[in-house]
């Protein structure tokens, strides 16, 4: 297996955009694996809606912490959970209610080729549906997005400023590497351990992950692709509301961390992974 697409969500709604999103690529060497905070309330929706796809679906019901570990653990062991499960090569973190382009994964994967060991950001814009601001369905599987949308969307909320328009790839730091639409090597994920709450979440959302400030601390490069774009749909809940205060700045937490792995205050491999 080349590629190993990871989604984690517990939202309602958004897997009409990932499998029409997953079915139009071009690169076919892939398999998509799911951690589902709502599997019980949609596993036999999900196998259902999937069964016709040509790519492998692993969907996975989340394995619950104590309350008290708090939401970055349960976060955290999510993450850990799709690692331990993806057996591509090389893994594409995808956060929910995500639109990408045809050649979205064809591009990670030739810069794989290209350097085995880098990490790869990609570039995410937020925009509104062009008909309604909120998509959000609390009924099941399906938004209002459809299987035939096809037309690259018209941005309407938030542009990512960081794209050069001449497709280079160029190095990036640490903190631009977010997991919502970024790649990792496998073997890159089995040498840093995985992910833990502490030492690599610096906010409360999937895009808060920042596990290039430990790969960058041991050596691995980091790049940002500045035309390997795609589109999110803006779908902020009460948890991101209720949380967005409470993290600190990536690119203090990144200080922070790495000033930390100097003084051997923390470590830099993990052993979280099966």
């Amino acid at each position: 297996m080349s590629i190993s697409v990871m989604y984690i969500t517990n939202r309602y709604g958004g897997m009409d955009i990932l499998k029409s999103s997953l079915n139009r690529q071009e690169f076919k060497d892939f398999e998509l694996v799911i951690v589902d905070g709502l599997y019980d309330l949609r596993k036999d929706e999900v196998k259902e809606y999937f069964k016709d796809v040509t790519y492998p679906v692993k969907h996975l019901k989340e394995i619950e912490l104590e309350p008290d570990k708090g939401y970055k653990a349960k976060l955290a062991r999510c993450i850990n959970q799709g690692f331990s499960n993806c057996e591509g090569d090389l893994i594409v973190s995808l956060q929910d209610y995500i639109y990408v382009p045809k050649d979205g994964l064809a591009k990670f994967w030739a810069i794989y080729q290209f350097n085995s060991n880098a990490l790869v950001t990609g570039i995410s814009h937020q925009y509104y549906y062009p008909e309604k601001s909120e998509i959000v369905d609390e009924k099941g599987l399906i938004t209002i997005f459809g299987e035939d949308f096809t037309k690259k969307p018209d941005i309407r909320f938030w542009t990512d400023p960081r794209p050069t328009g001449n497709g280079s790839l160029r190095e990036a730091q640490p903190v631009e590497w977010e997991l919502n639409w970024a790649s990792i090597p496998n073997k890159v994920v089995r040498d840093l351990g995985g992910c833990d709450a502490e030492y690599d979440l610096h906010g409360f959302g999937y895009d808060n992950t920042n596990l290039a400030t430990r790969a960058a601390f041991i050596g691995y490069p980091i790049y940002l692709h500045p035309t390997n774009e795609v589109f999110c749909f803006n779908h902020d809940g009460w948890w991101e509301n209720k949380y967005k205060k409470e993290g600190i700045q990536p690119h203090d937490f990144h200080i922070q961390q790495m000033n930390r792995m100097f003084k051997g205050e923390i470590p830099a491999r993990l052993n979280y992974l099966d």
